[in-house]
């Protein structure tokens, strides 16, 4: 034995040892040609550990001399020496800087990558840089098991968290290679069945970790980001960096001094926008659905500002930090991006960017129906459906909701309209500041929540909201601005104490009543407009070529074929509007008696020389006025209502 060796095995457990220095400066010739270096090796079997460190520096070193065989001859000298051992099924990861070593198997794993011997001796190299399993993931809302990857590039660590059934797949772990992993369709094989042998080797070892792939409340009890035992294992491109950006961010003070500024002044739609952000949290709380509010007016009034001002309680408000999003995204990346968001406020800008107002319904009714479309799965049965219940926060220049949109859609939509207003005194200072401090306000909103206590307390100030704004109010409305009213009047006691809590009177101009709720009143409230616009129509000289009816006194017979192409092109549906205007008595129809002829929706009528079905639209200008008139009387039964709801006092409610 060597004096080299000598040293080597006498040498005290507990002293630290420099593996590389103890090794003889052998030649390429002592590699190929003598077993000077194998027998070297061997010699150091009393001390396993090292022996094994010794292995990976001696093949580093047969590298550098360009023999790549060094491994294969070291198995057979093992065999000739101990024909009835494996000594090579016990190898350990020597990564540099490795994050944790362990049992590698076949595998020899160094600073050059994996590599193994092969049937005949030779070396087959598995990956040309070091890649390791370190962590097994377990998704806390639906139990599937997920991979982190560490690997490293240029001496620098990274980590990913893949699917299992894309490490099994040699096809699917090919996409690993646009994270920077050296896999490709030659060693993909190779790469799946290292990874596999490395996890069932190191099993016990590998330690799990609770996951989520959205934000907002979790099973637990908890609320993601805010979690710091679950991480995040959703999409690995555009929501991580979303996820990255949910964090405080600046200075606290400068936050709140730009948000106290702004509940202090005289922008009620601004004021709105901040208390909608806090609301988002709270509406699975309050057992609702989700809801729009909607910020519209001219442009350059800082609309755009107020939706940053709302995202700033949460994380980078800045609009390419990709938390705000606009209008112009497909129905499934907004089904995505509202399953990502699942508890915390969406955001949507620039609603003039979408030329099919058809489409403004499809998006209300989908985000606010609070799951994803119900798809099947390759191997058989439904995919998991995504679920959310928030807040959605939009801008435009325009209403989302137009005078032919569904009744469902508007009554889950609250419109903000600040006409030509600035929300701001300076809208540039604030989005410059907002983008260097945020992200303080939303945690510490939802650890409040987490008390049993502050819980009930707001369910109390949410109903007492609900009962003061009930009456004409549409009651989905009412159920949306309660809970809005109750999260502000809840951030005002635990975050801001200013006192600026919004007030019923400031919300209320902004909700519709059961009546505006109605599509098919809308609908009428449209045709009239549409009657004066085109009065020479309804005159038998002049009319362009085309006569549409005549009028008389307070009805406006319109020919039925007019009718239905032109409440078609509104958007309108023809026989929905004339059942509900014949109920409501704001038609007139031919009379036949009893029986199911009486059901008739038109009345004949001459209109130039020939008598035809025409719709008699009672043209009463006097409704507006007589409802409006009754909506200012309150019944004296509803204010003693009102008075017994009064939330002048909710703090006392509240164990702050």
């Amino acid at each position: 034995m060597s004096e080299a060796a000598t040293i080597v095995n006498n040498q005290p457990e507990t002293e630290p040892q420099d593996a590389a220095r103890l090794i003889p400066d052998f030649t390429l010739k002592d590699f190929t040609d003598t077993d000077k270096p194998y027998a070297w090796l061997y010699a150091q079997k009393d001390n396993p550990f090292l022996q094994q460190q010794l292995l990976g520096k001696m093949n580093l070193m047969a590298k550098r001399l360009k023999f790549s065989g060094f491994l294969g001859i070291w198995k057979k000298y093992l065999e000739a020496k101990e024909p009835k051992q494996q000594i090579l099924g016990d190898f350990v990861t020597m990564f540099p800087d490795q994050p944790v070593q362990l049992h590698s198997g076949k595998y020899i794993c160094d600073q050059f990558g994996i590599a193994y011997t092969g049937r005949m001796g030779e070396e087959v190299e598995v990956c040309s840089h070091p890649i390791m399993p370190v962590k097994r993931i377990v998704n806390i809302d639906s139990n599937e098991e997920k991979l982190e990857i560490a690997y490293s590039r240029g001496g620098k660590w990274r980590s990913l968290i893949a699917g299992r059934e894309q490490l099994a797949s040699a096809q699917k772990v090919i996409a690993l290679a646009r994270n920077g992993i050296a896999v490709n369709s030659e060693n993909a094989k190779e790469i799946v069945k290292y990874l596999t042998e490395m996890e069932s080797i190191n099993y016990e070892d590998l330690p799990n970790q609770q996951s989520t792939g959205h934000m907002g409340w979790l099973p637990n009890g908890q609320f993601s980001p805010y979690c710091k035992e679950v991480v995040y294992d959703g999409d690995n491109g555009e929501f991580i960096r979303m996820f990255d950006n949910f964090k405080e961010h600046g200075d606290f003070d400068t936050w709140m001094e730009i948000a106290k500024e702004v509940r202090s002044g005289t922008s009620v739609p601004a004021r709105i926008a901040l208390a909608a952000s806090f609301a988002a949290p709270i509406v699975s709380i309050c057992h609702a659905l989700s809801f729009f509010v909607h910020l519209w007016g001219t442009q350059g009034c800082g609309k755009t500002v107020g939706l940053m001002l709302a995202a700033s309680v949460w994380g980078n408000p800045d609009t390419g930090a990709g938390y705000l999003k606009h209008f112009g995204g497909t129905k499934v990346s907004h089904e995505l991006y509202a399953a990502f968001c699942c508890n915390v406020p969406i955001f949507l800008d620039e609603l003039q960017v979408i030329s099919d107002r058809k489409s403004f319904d499809d998006i209300i009714y989908m985000l606010c129906e609070g799951m994803s479309k119900g798809r099947g799965s390759r191997e058989g049965g439904l995919q998991l459906q995504r679920r959310w219940c928030t807040c959605v926060l939009t801008s435009g220049e325009m209403p989302i909701v137009q005078s032919n949109s569904g009744g469902g859609a508007a009554v889950r939509t609250i419109e903000v309209n600040y006409g030509g207003e600035p929300l701001f005194k300076d809208g540039r200072k604030v989005a410059e500041a907002l983008k260097d401090h945020y992200g303080f306000a939303g945690r510490r909103f939802v650890e409040a929540l987490r008390n049993e206590k502050n819980v009930e307390a707001l369910k109390v100030i949410q109903q007492r909201y609900y009962h003061e704004l009930s009456g004409d109010i549409q009651d989905k409305q009412v159920l949306s601005a309660s809970i809005l009213l109750a999260a502000d009047k809840l951030a005002e006691v635990l975050l801001f104490k200013d006192g600026k809590a919004l007030t019923v009177e400031e919300v209320k101009p902004y909700l519709i009543t059961r009546e505006m709720a109605d599509v098919n009143f809308r609908c009428y409230q449209w045709l009239l407009g549409v009657i004066g616009a085109n009065q020479i129509r309804f005159t038998d000289d002049n009319n362009n070529g085309e006569q549409w009816g005549v009028r008389e006194e307070n009805v406006v017979y319109i020919i039925r074929t007019i009718f239905d192409r032109e409440l078609q092109k509104g958007g309108f549906s023809p026989g929905s509007f004339l059942t509900w205007a014949k109920r409501n008595r704001k038609i007139l129809t031919d009379e036949y008696g009893t029986g199911s002829a009486n059901n008739r929706l038109t009345k004949r009528k001459k209109v130039g020389d020939a008598k035809v079905p025409c719709v008699a639209l009672v043209y009463d200008e006097g409704d507006a006025e007589q409802k409006e008139a009754e909506q200012t009387e309150t019944a004296p039964e509803e204010a003693d209502r009102n008075d017994r709801y009064t939330v002048v006092d909710v703090e006392e409610d509240l164990p702050f």
